[in-house]
C-alpha cells in the first residue's frame, strides 16, 4: 500500500486564497503555544482595518486547534463568540508577534487564546470560541449556502457599499448592501456564507465615520475591544441593516452595541468599545 503525502495543515480548514492571509501555508507547527510574526506594524490594522487583524488571528486559532485534533480530515471552524481587549495603551512600535494557544475541549468545539505584543509590550489578548464540523456534517448543515460553480470563475473585490441613518445622538442604523459572492472567495470554498470579520469591517467603518467630524479628535479615537457574538451564517445577496445603540461608560469610553438583521433573521450582535485620548 503506497502512503499518502502528508496535507499541508491550511487544507485542513477549509479557508482559501484570497481569504486565507498569504504565507498561511509556511507556517511551521513545532511548539504549543505558536508563535507567529505577522511581519506588519499595528498602524496597517488601525480603524476599519482592525477587522483584519481579527481575520488573521481568527485563522492561527482555526489552524492550531486543527493541528491539536492530529487529523488529515478537512475541519470547518465557525467563530462563536469572540473577544479581543487591549492591555496596553504605549504606542506601539515594531512588528506584531501573536502567541495563539489552542484547547480543543472536543472534536465539535474548541477555543483559541492569543496574545498580541510588538517590541515592548504586549498590546491585546483575544479569546476565539469556534464550532467544529467534520466535512459531511459541513456539507448537510450548510447545503442550502452550497454553490458547487468554481471558484476561480470570481476576482476577489472591494466590500460592497453601506449607508448610515441617523436617528438621535444615541443611535443610528448601518446598511450593508449585498455581498456577492466574489467578495467572500476563500471563505469557505463552495458555501455562500459572508465572513462575520468582513460585516465587522463595515461596521466599524460607519463607527468611526459617526465619531466626531474634527480630525485631531477623530484621530486620537482608538479601539479599547470588541466582542463578537454569532448565532446564523450570513448569505450572500443579502442586504443587512445594522442597528447602533451608543453607551457612554466613562467621560472617555463608548461602547457601541450592533444588532445585524436582514429585516427578518437576527444573525449576530458585535460590542465595539471606543476610547477617546483626549481628556
Amino acid at each position: 500500500m503506497i502512503p499518502q503525502p502528508q496535507r499541508n495543515i491550511v487544507e485542513l480548514i477549509g479557508e482559501t486564497s484570497p481569504y486565507l492571509f498569504e504565507n498561511a501555508d509556511k507556517i511551521a507547527f513545532k511548539d504549543n503555544p505558536t508563535e507567529f510574526p505577522l511581519h506588519q506594524p499595528f498602524e496597517s490594522f488601525e480603524r476599519e482595518n482592525f477587522s483584519d487583524f481579527i481575520k488573521i488571528l481568527t485563522t492561527m486559532g482555526s489552524l492550531n486547534l486543527v493541528k491539536e485534533m492530529k487529523t488529515e480530515e478537512k475541519n470547518y471552524f465557525l467563530a462563536e463568540k469572540l473577544r479581543i481587549r487591549r492591555i496596553s495603551h504605549q504606542q506601539p512600535s515594531g512588528l506584531l508577534v501573536a502567541k495563539i494557544s489552542p484547547q480543543l475541549e472536543n472534536h465539535q468545539k474548541g477555543k483559541s487564546l492569543i496574545e498580541i505584543r510588538d517590541d515592548a509590550n504586549t498590546l491585546f489578548q483575544m479569546e476565539v470560541d469556534y464550532y467544529i464540523f467534520n466535512e459531511p456534517s459541513f456539507k448537510k448543515i450548510f447545503e442550502p449556502h452550497y454553490n458547487d460553480e468554481t471558484d476561480a470563475a470570481f476576482p476577489s473585490c472591494a466590500l460592497p457599499e453601506t449607508s448610515l441613518e441617523y436617528l438621535n445622538e444615541n443611535e443610528f442604523n448601518v446598511t450593508v448592501n449585498g455581498f456577492t459572492r466574489d467578495q467572500c472567495k476563500g471563505h469557505f470554498e463552495n458555501y455562500q456564507i459572508v465572513p462575520a470579520v468582513y460585516i465587522a469591517k463595515c461596521i466599524l467603518k460607519n463607527v468611526f465615520k459617526s465619531a466626531p467630524a474634527n480630525t485631531t479628535e477623530t484621530a486620537a479615537v482608538e479601539i479599547e475591544n470588541v466582542e463578537a457574538f454569532l448565532n446564523k451564517a450570513m448569505p450572500v445577496d443579502t442586504a443587512f441593516k445594522v442597528n447602533v445603540s451608543i453607551f457612554r461608560l466613562q467621560k472617555n469610553l463608548k461602547t457601541y452595541k450592533c444588532t445585524v438583521t436582514d429585516y427578518a433573521n437576527e444573525y449576530g450582535h458585535y460590542f465595539i468599545t471606543l476610547k477617546n485620548l483626549i481628556n
